[in-house]
């Protein structure tokens, strides 16, 4: 059985096992050290040493190579969404209807339906129905 490493250290499985997946994908065997410890006793977890995930010694530099070279896509960069009443950019979604119906739901257990596809304006306090047309985004 060839040598074990530790390539990187987390405090939730999860975490670990999207790096495993990650490595997998490219062919690189993974295994997790203390993911059912851990599990199972989370509050433990940094007493532990966390979730290990390790791999064959002689897979080492295949790994840091495929890990630098493996990186997320730049975000997008966020769409100005303009007022029509006053022409301010400080918008944003409206969450009023959406507290609205959380506290029916909680208070009265009656589901409420809310827009969806309102905006305010920080500004003038105007509400639109949804983003002008053309400003991207769902």
């Amino acid at each position: 059985m060839p040598a074990l490493i530790t390539l990187a250290t987390f405090t939730t499985p999860e975490e670990a096992h999207l790096l495993r997946g990650r490595l997998e994908s490219a062919g690189i065997p993974a295994f997790l050290h203390s993911e059912y410890a851990v599990q199972n006793m989370w509050i433990h977890s940094n007493l532990l040493g966390g979730v290990r995930v390790q791999i064959a010694e002689q897979d080492l530099e295949a790994a840091r190579e495929f890990l630098s070279a493996d990186q997320l896509p730049p975000p997008m960069e966020a769409v100005e969404v303009p007022c029509p009443a006053c022409g301010s950019h400080r918008t944003g979604p409206d969450l009023g209807p959406r507290r609205t119906s959380l506290l029916l739901l909680v208070l009265f257990t009656l589901p409420w339906p809310f827009r969806r596809r309102r905006w305010k304006c920080q500004d003038c306090g105007h509400c639109f129905k949804d983003k002008p047309a053309g400003a991207g985004g769902t």
